[in-house]
């Protein structure tokens, strides 16, 4: 009787765990996927075999959905965040550091000539800097001013 306790506790320890992941990748997973693009670009020398201009303008500009895709979840996920802490704040400003970490690691290595990169992916890495700057800067400061407030219209309703 002691092995199927023991089975249905470390399912249910397994369950709680993969809800966890699950939910923490919900949240944070956009910033990851991201990042594991821009690796996947900018060192693995992912380049588009490209023959006219209008090729590579394609290219170029499915970048910038990527990127605006990027943003538009992040804005997602800065609204739909938990008031209850603060704690959900630093974890989303750690992982939205991430993608523009590897920019600036890139960048830092092309300039050195390290990593020699092509227009391509110069242009990515630049598209990527843009969209992980309006993550940073501006989801940050709107986060935590949401926290702010969620904390202030708390003490006034209790006090």
């Amino acid at each position: 009787m002691g092995s199927a306790e023991n089975r249905v506790s470390r399912s249910s320890s397994s369950g709680k765990l993969g809800r966890r992941l699950v939910t923490f990748l919900a949240r944070h997973g956009t910033p990851l996927v991201f990042t594991g693009a821009l690796v996947w670009v900018l060192w693995w020398g992912h380049v588009p075999n490209v023959t006219t201009v209008d090729e590579a303008m394609q290219h170029v500009s499915w970048v910038g959905v990527l990127a605006l895709v990027y943003v538009a979840l992040q804005a997602r996920a800065v609204l739909a965040q938990p008031r209850s802490g603060v704690m959900h704040s630093v974890i989303e400003i750690v992982v939205s550091l991430l993608p523009l970490f590897v920019v600036g690691y890139a960048m830092v290595d092309w300039l050195r000539g390290a990593n020699p990169l092509s227009v391509f992916q110069v242009i990515v890495m630049v598209q990527a800097a843009l969209a992980s700057l309006i993550d940073v800067v501006i989801f940050t400061w709107f986060s935590l001013r949401l926290n702010k407030l969620s904390i202030q219209s708390i003490a006034t309703h209790t006090g």
